[in-house]
């Protein structure tokens, strides 16, 4: 079954308030917010563009998806007190749950979920200033007119990092970019790291020209506990 039909079947079931303003209402507020991020994630869906829906199966669910749904999204979507946060990733949770009550493979099922939550939910205020001061520096590069022969919009994982200079390789088409930065942003930069970048090639060097979302790899079973959530 697909996710949006799951997803609608939970809300269903669990008798699940409507959200007459999210793009989804009939899922609830935490649900819908849930359903937009793996949209943006870059699950498979269909319908009209301003209202697609979710056709992935919950087996493309993986911590990648997790990772940018908590610590890049939910922090740019008007959440603003840590108790909604909360009920958000609760109802998220229960969600996974309930699929594994009703016998529905997914792809986080072999995983700790609450301690992968929890481990994210640390991770949000590192990533949340690293998008800033890369934004930052873009806005800096961009006031000195650099001659950019061409440019590169990608999701961008860093590869290595090398004193004031990071490796990174983008999602795309697999290519190597180094990209050298102040040395206030390096220290809260970590390897796998994904950078949502645009990059402009002056024919001498790679520059910064647009910064939008970080998030990080997903934390491993070895460093998450077992612990109900989230208080």
């Amino acid at each position: 079954m697909k996710l949006y039909e799951l997803m609608r079947e939970f809300a269903v079931e669990n008798r699940i308030p409507q959200e007459p303003s999210a793009p989804t209402p009939e899922l609830g507020h935490s649900l819908s917010l849930f359903h937009t991020g793996l949209l943006e994630s870059g699950l498979s869906s269909e319908g009209p563009e301003d209202n697609p829906l979710l056709t992935a199966s919950p087996l493309d669910i993986d911590g990648a998806c997790l990772s940018y749904f908590v610590v890049a999204f939910l922090p740019f979507s008007s959440i603003s007190q840590e108790e909604e946060m909360n009920t958000i990733l609760f109802e998220v949770y229960s969600f996974f749950k309930w699929m594994d009550k009703n016998g529905i493979e997914h792809g986080l099922k072999k995983h700790n979920l609450m301690g992968m939550i929890k481990e994210l939910c640390s991770m949000q205020e590192r990533c949340l200033k690293l998008s800033h001061l890369l934004d930052d520096e873009s806005g800096r590069v961009l006031e000195t007119n650099p001659d950019v022969v061409k440019t590169v919009n990608d999701i961008f994982t860093v590869m290595k990092i090398e004193k004031n200079t990071v490796i990174l390789e983008g999602q795309n088409d697999k290519e190597s970019f180094r990209l050298s930065l102040p040395a206030d942003i390096i220290p809260l930069v970590e390897l796998q790291d994904s950078l949502e970048l645009v990059l402009g090639d002056t024919a001498e060097r790679w520059v910064l020209i647009e910064a939008g979302q970080v998030f990080p790899d997903f934390p491993t079973e070895d460093n998450s506990s077992g612990n109900p959530p989230l208080n």
